[in-house]
């Protein structure tokens, strides 16, 4: 069984050769590196022209949805991996993606130690069995690792690529996740099989500094993922219930905080206020896996925040959440 690792790169240069090395070292015979250069201008082409065994591909920069579909173009295995350009696989990964790898089987989860640190894995919370669909329309997401924690058939992943709405630039790993019990079986290796790098300059919201721009990206991804879910769903009669708002106690937080800051990088949903706070309550009460001081702090500051007009909104959410003096 042929695996396609796609490894999507801009200016992360510096990280670039041990992602490439932790593919080119895989233990599983049947391996392939595709490198997409999404338009780099430090020494990602050197580290790429170092190492001649991978497919190389050059292309001016469009952004992460773009280039992965680039990638996955030009990709020939049945499962792929995107792999992230700054972090990288363990050496048994491939091999124990196959080995677990079942018939209908769309995306196989697996565990990240965040720089390597087997205590910090991500994520913490378990894998589930069953019931994918079902979780993520209450809670707005399942339990799984960002982008570099997950398998995917090249078929499904060619499909949501090339229909998702709202698929404009990064945050593809929300895409692919929460649109796959829609399309067939979730499998987990629990294990760790990969290495998230955490170094000042992720994107990710758990690892990412919090800016405007960070949060209103995220508010967006995560909305236009769980819309790309719903609709594909009812394509496909899976039972899947219609939310028109976004869903999950962090995404509402975010996209409330990124509208009072002023936001306007991509469209956020229109929703109001209201129901914005509502969702994130209630995210914060029942879903899962939040630490209970941490949910009762997040639930007194969207009361405080509920009651408080613009600017004193405004100047809390810099001192608490963007570390503001």
């Amino acid at each position: 069984m042929l695996i396609s690792v796609v490894i999507t790169n801009y200016n992360y240069g510096r990280f670039l050769g041990d992602a490439i090395d932790s593919v080119l070292s895989q233990t599983h015979s049947e391996v392939e590196c595709v490198v997409v250069d999404d338009g780099s201008t430090d020494n990602s082409r050197d580290v790429i022209a170092s190492r001649p065994r991978v497919v190389a591909i050059f292309k001016e920069n469009g952004g992460q949805a773009q280039a992965l579909r680039t990638g996955v173009e030009a990709a020939r295995g049945e499962i792929v991996i995107s792999l992230d350009a700054d972090d990288w696989l363990l050496p048994e990964a491939c091999a124990r993606i196959a080995q677990s790898w079942r018939p209908g089987v769309v995306c196989l989860n697996y565990r990240l130690s965040l720089n390597g640190d087997r205590e910090k894995i991500w994520p913490a919370e378990a894998f589930l069995e069953e019931g994918h669909a079902a979780f993520l329309a209450a809670y707005g997401y399942y339990p799984s690792a960002p982008m570099s924690g997950n398998a995917f058939d090249r078929d499904y992943v060619s499909t949501v690529l090339a229909r998702a709405a709202g698929l404009d630039g990064d945050g593809v790993d929300a895409y692919l996740l929460y649109s796959a019990p829609v399309f067939g079986k979730i499998a987990h290796v629990d294990d760790v099989l990969g290495v998230y790098r955490t170094h000042g300059g992720n994107v990710s919201m758990t690892s990412g500094r919090k800016t405007v721009r960070n949060l209103g990206d995220h508010a967006y991804y995560q909305y236009w993922a769980q819309q790309n879910a719903q609709r594909f769903a009812l394509e496909r009669g899976v039972n899947l219930p219609r939310r028109d708002h976004l869903v999950g106690a962090y995404p509402s937080l975010w996209l409330l905080l990124a509208k009072d800051a002023g936001y306007d990088r991509r469209p956020l949903p229109d929703q109001s206020r209201l129901v914005t706070v509502a969702a994130a309550i209630k995210g914060f009460l029942l879903q899962p896996a939040i630490d209970p001081l941490r949910r009762a702090k997040n639930v007194g500051l969207l009361l405080v925040m509920a009651l408080l007009p613009l600017a004193p909104r405004r100047w809390l959410a810099d001192r608490i959440i963007f570390g503001g003096a």
